[in-house]
């Protein structure tokens, strides 16, 4: 008895204890799971949050405005100015006056910049604009300007924006009211189409590069923006920034908008090689609406670089457009000389 239980105990004494013998295993199964914690939480957490906040090309402080780099044909002088909106935060804005003063009040542009960029990026599309009789209006949208350090939300709350300054310029006695309409770019050309369902004042909108549905966006926009990894994490990179900013993505939906505006005209404008969004978008816009409507797909054109590709073309479709759609007898507007104003040159958004 006493052999075998010293046998026994000297057996026992001599094989590792389970839980000693697990140590490694529980360890490297911790770090499996903190790994995958950060893989699929803080990964498209971060991923998530630098899509709603991206890298601006601003560079000026909150509240401080950016010089805007136009220059007219005419002495009409760009004039910033701050004006509150519907949340009761102050945005800023310029407003470019058109280019003959016996024409006030004058039909006037909204211009609604891309993803990740600012008002005076527009700069470009109000000279040309200018040229041809139109005053102009850059506003702040979600995130720039005075409404910086809030999340973008792809057009959700853009469209507040914009009509918040559709009200603003109401206040003007050298607007006229009924003659406004929508020159948007990229994610600026989805919130035109949506802000135009939900405000009937403006009366026509320009589409240049817009997506046709939020959804579409996504995995493109999250190589572009982010990086080609956070394509596989796409569907948690969207609840997280849907749960940031209280919004659903399919309630981006700018080809649903197109369908709500009636008779009010709408120019679709896309590059043939988007490769951010999907050319396929132009013509989904364009069969929603109903009213007048053009389509125009530019060969060998990238994401929202039609007015490079095809300058000159450019400036008479869009201007023409415009003319058609606003003035009250649809002939081209004047300018200070009583000639035809519709020659724009300089740099791509007005930059020298």
């Amino acid at each position: 008895m006493e052999n075998a239980f010293s046998h026994n105990v000297l057996q026992s004494s001599a094989m590792p204890s389970a839980s000693k013998g697990n140590k490694p295993g529980r360890a490297l199964a911790m770090a499996g799971l903190g790994l995958a914690g950060v893989i699929f939480g803080g990964f498209p957490y971060w991923a998530a949050r630098r899509v709603m906040y991206p890298a601006f090309e601003e560079t000026m402080p909150r509240g401080v405005n950016l010089p805007l780099a136009i220059e007219l044909s005419s002495d009409a002088v760009p004039e910033y100015l701050v004006y509150k909106g519907h949340d009761g935060m102050e945005r800023s804005g310029w407003f470019v006056p058109g280019a003959n003063t016996a024409e006030k009040p004058w039909p006037t542009i909204l211009l609604l910049y891309g993803y990740g960029g600012h008002k005076e990026q527009m700069a470009y599309y109000a000279r040309m604009l200018h040229d041809a009789g139109f005053a102009c209006f850059m506003f702040d949208m979600q995130g720039t300007g005075l409404l910086r350090g809030l999340p973008v939300t792809m057009g959700y709350r853009e469209r507040l924006d914009t009509l918040d300054a559709v009200a603003y310029l109401g206040t003007r006695g050298d607007v006229d009211s009924e003659r406004i309409g929508a020159l948007g770019v990229s994610m600026g050309a989805a919130t035109a189409l949506m802000a135009a369902e939900m405000e009937p004042k403006i009366k026509a909108v320009v589409s240049d590069s817009s997506y046709a549905d939020l959804n579409d966006m996504v995995r493109p926009g999250l190589r572009t923006f982010v990086g080609r990894p956070a394509t596989f994490f796409a569907p948690l990179i969207m609840r997280w920034a849907e749960q940031m900013v209280g919004m659903k993505a399919g309630a981006v939906h700018p080809e649903a908008s197109a369908a709500k505006l009636g008779q009010r005209p709408v120019f679709v404008i896309h590059g043939a090689d988007d490769p951010l969004t999907d050319p396929g978008s132009a013509p989904r816009i364009f069969a929603a609406a109903s009213g007048p409507k053009e389509l125009w797909v530019v060969p060998y054109c990238g994401h929202a670089r039609a007015p490079e590709v095809a300058h000159e073309e450019y400036k008479e479709r869009v201007t023409a457009f415009f003319v058609n759609a606003l003035s009250e007898n649809g002939a081209l507007r004047r300018g200070r000389n009583g000639a035809a104003k519709s020659d724009c040159e300089g740099a791509l958004y007005g930059f020298n």
